[in-house]
């Protein structure tokens, strides 16, 4: 029906890991379930008026067949459910602004409310719900079964299995997606990733291991820079007093970078560091988007998606960017610059 709903995470040796995306979108599974009616009616009217094809009512008799399953009606509902519930982390993660830590948070809590769903009360709920959607429908025509008369002296004592209750498939079949969904999320985003995971979370102004220089050396190695420990512990000791004066407010890593850029400019290295934490997510985002129009063809580029590959995109789109500032954004303030009375402009 569908495969699972694909994240961004660049947290890899490479910088760009994902779950599987959904060749079917959420909307689309929910249009699927809302026009199941619809569906079926048109699906009758072909396979009954003479005025088409015999291939055609053929083909349409067979779709009604299969929609017709309590099944099918079952794995749309079950799909569109899970998409809904991945749907935030999706757009979040894949946005260019994106604050990777707030990022790996929602994707932790979207896992956390999939993972509820595995209980026999919910799949019962899922049940419940595709019955009732269902119980007008027709059921198909099942093949009469004889007895092999070669057989009759015999006493069957089991059977092997083949046989299976058509609810017992489905429960089957809902447990074990997902745990294949939690299964794939946990690798993803845990044990491979908890170096990266954890030198952003120490960029977290409310975690308890903020600025700790162990924690943040493995996202600094990454763009080879360097963190000062003398300058952690000051700016630690600044950023607590601000949090005590301003207890009622909660503060984020882009708000500290944003009211105190001047201070933390006298800490250059914490100030790279903080401003990496809020950046980390954009670069996979910027590169997948670079990247995305090569899809439909298979060259030479699309082959060679390696790291340094992936870094060349990510800087070609920052300077993008920053070249559409200078034109639109930043020229009054860069004609203001040169008419000043000091024309020394730092080039590096």
């Amino acid at each position: 029906m569908a495969r699972p709903p694909r994240l961004l995470c660049p947290l890899t040796s490479s910088q760009h890991t994902t779950l599987p995306r959904s060749a079917i979108s959420a909307a689309e599974t929910q249009q699927q379930a809302r026009s199941f009616e619809d569906i079926t009616s048109v699906l009758e009217h072909v396979s009954s008026a003479r005025t088409y094809g015999a291939e055609v009512r053929m083909e349409a008799v067979g779709l009604l067949r299969e929609v017709s399953d309590e099944s099918f009606l079952f794995i749309c509902h079950f799909i569109h459910k899970v998409l809904l519930l991945l749907n935030p982390a999706n757009i979040i993660l894949q946005g260019e602004d994106t604050d990777l830590l707030t990022g790996m948070k929602l994707v932790s809590s979207a896992a956390e409310c999939v993972r509820n769903l595995r209980g026999e009360d919910e799949f019962c709920i899922l049940c419940d719900t595709v019955t009732a959607s269902t119980k007008d429908t027709p059921v198909s025509a099942k093949r009469r079964r004889q007895v092999n008369k070669n057989l009759t002296e015999y006493v069957v004592e089991e059977t092997t299995g083949a046989n299976i209750i058509d609810k017992v498939e489905l429960r089957r079949l809902y447990f074990s997606a997902l745990d294949h969904i939690l299964d794939e999320i946990e690798v993803r985003f845990s044990e491979r990733n908890s170096k990266f995971a954890t030198a952003l979370a120490a960029l977290d102004p409310e975690n308890e291991t903020f600025l700790d220089v162990k924690s943040i050396k493995p996202i600094m190695d990454l763009t080879n820079s360097t963190i000062v420990e003398t300058e952690c512990i000051v700016a630690k000791q600044y950023i607590s007093r601000i949090k005590e004066e301003e207890s009622q407010q909660m503060m984020t890593t882009r708000r500290l970078l944003s009211e105190h850029h001047k201070v933390l400019e006298a800490m250059p290295s914490v100030l790279s560091a903080l401003k990496l934490a809020v950046t980390f997510g954009a670069s996979t985002a910027m590169c997948e988007n670079s990247f995305s129009v090569l899809k439909n063809v298979f060259t030479d580029n699309r082959r060679s998606m390696n790291h340094t590959r992936k870094y060349q995109l990510v800087q070609l789109a920052f300077e993008r960017d920053l070249t559409k500032k200078m034109c639109n954004k930043w020229k009054d303030l860069v004609l203001r610059k040169l008419n000043s009375s000091t024309r020394r402009l730092q080039l590096f």
